[in-house]
């Protein structure tokens, strides 16, 4: 496990599964399509959002996600 600081400054823990999915898909500040991800990397993302690591962006049909995190990783 390791932990993760949000723009709020909450300390929150990732389990390896999670560290795994943002450290293959944000290397770059970047918006992820949702269409590019498997059903399993849907669930993972949906978590993070839920927990504030990651912003879900909603544009008409598309849906995106953005890392929500200081640049402060611990």
């Amino acid at each position: 496990m390791r932990s993760m600081v949000t723009k709020g400054g909450i300390l929150t823990w990732i389990n390896i599964l999670e560290s795994e999915f943002i450290e293959s898909h944000f290397d770059n500040d970047e918006l992820l399509s949702k269409t590019k991800l498997d059903e399993r990397e849907k669930y993972i993302a949906q978590t993070l959002v839920g927990r504030g690591v990651l912003d879900k962006v909603v544009s008409g049909a598309d849906i995106n996600y953005k890392l929500n995190i200081n640049k402060i990783r611990q």
